[in-house]
């Protein structure tokens, strides 16, 4: 509660460093439940450590970098249960078939119905509903526990395993057609009722209003949100930030921006980051300042996570904003560039207005505006 916080805190400018110490913990917790003064199985503090991770604000970079690594035991976990199951007989899978169709029936009881008196509409416990049909893989980890202390017996942990099986192909294939299964429901309800379920695709939620994603938080990106508070307040809460800086987290969220810890040029840490489909992803870092990842690979990973947004990247010079826009950026952001747009802007209405006094009251609005923003967001340092 006060050791890890602070360690994670100063390990958060390193997002290799924060790789190591998070499995550092896990092990660290593995081993201390070995110890026989403790009484605690290393799969329960595998658990534990897990949980004290996830209070972290770090939680989707871990996801995103421990992915392989889970998956490999996960996969060798999955393969010795595999071995322990006999050669298979019509009993245990006849009893597996009727403990999923309970399971079933009771997913109906436990998630829908609880959805439902909590204030959730039906569509929102339909689809948690058929998209938690499966059940959870600790559920093979605490057979396993149980049968070494003798509290079950083999052909117990044979009829979950075959229960498992069962639902994870049953669920992972409904997954697909969840929507398409809502819509047979609802269309069935409203046959039967007058008064039935809508057939709405869209279901709004909080998360559904940040559409537009900035990966990394650079100069650009501190003017831009310092421009949306100054002139479009509202939009600062369609803006979500994914970045390892912690420091800048609280100053965003004081604007009503929502922060997220994470190596942005990694599609699994912005899997975890983003849940939906954002329209705008913008990378306003140029490659001189990013450490390990350039504006094209961003831009490759964004296209292959949200393939249908709109993607706006940054440029150092011509050659490189070419090649951008040739790898499928729908806009590229060249400093230079801009600075020479506003500076003709300026020599224009000069030129075309022929006075000075206009000038110096363009110039004027200029340093106004700017001295306004520079004060309202002194606090956000990058």
């Amino acid at each position: 509660k006060f050791v890890m916080p602070a360690v994670l805190f100063f390990a958060s400018k390193s997002v290799e460093l924060m790789l190591v110490l998070s499995l550092s913990w896990c092990f660290f917790m593995g081993v201390t439940a070995q110890l026989p003064w403790v009484g605690v199985g290393m799969e329960l503090a595998a658990l534990i450590a897990g949980v004290a991770l996830a209070t972290f604000p770090y939680s989707a970079e871990f996801n995103g970098k421990i992915k392989y690594i889970r998956d490999f035991f996960i996969t060798l976990f999955f393969a010795a249960l595999g071995m322990q199951i006999p050669v298979p007989s019509f009993k245990p899978i006849l009893t597996a078939l009727l403990v999923s169709c309970t399971v079933l029936l009771f997913r109906w009881l436990g998630i829908f119905l609880l959805v439902y008196m909590l204030g959730g509409t039906p569509r929102l416990g339909i689809l948690a509903t058929l998209n938690l049909s499966q059940i959870s893989e600790f559920a093979l980890v605490i057979c396993s526990l149980g049968m070494g202390y003798g509290h079950i017996d083999a052909s117990t942990l044979e009829i979950i395993i075959w229960v498992f099986m069962i639902l994870s192909i049953f669920s992972s294939n409904l997954i697909n057609y969840n929507h398409d299964v809502y819509q047979g429901i609802a269309w069935l309800s409203r046959r039967i009722c007058r008064a039935g379920l809508s057939h709405e695709n869209e279901e709004p939620t909080h998360e559904d209003d940040r559409d537009i994603l900035l990966l990394g938080f650079h100069r650009i990106g501190s003017m831009l949100i310092a421009e949306f508070e100054h002139h479009a307040p509202k939009l600062l809460r369609k803006l979500q930030v994914v970045e390892f800086n912690q420091s800048i987290k609280e100053p965003l969220l004081r604007r009503g921006v929502k922060f997220t810890y994470g190596d942005f040029s990694s599609a699994d840490v912005l899997e975890h980051c983003f849940h939906g489909e954002p329209k705008i992803i913008i990378s306003t870092t140029p490659d001189t300042m990013l450490q390990g990842t350039s504006n094209l690979r961003i831009l490759k990973v964004a296209m292959t996570v949200w393939p249908k947004a709109h993607i706006i990247v940054t440029a150092d010079n011509p050659e490189q904003a070419s090649e951008l826009y040739d790898a499928g950026a729908h806009y590229v952001l060249r400093s230079a560039k801009l600075c020479a747009e506003r500076l003709f802007e300026l020599l224009n209405k000069y030129q075309t207005d022929a006075g000075m006094s206009d000038l110096k009251r363009r110039f004027d609005k200029y340093k106004r505006r700017e001295n306004d923003e520079r004060r309202s967001f002194v606090a956000l340092k990058v």
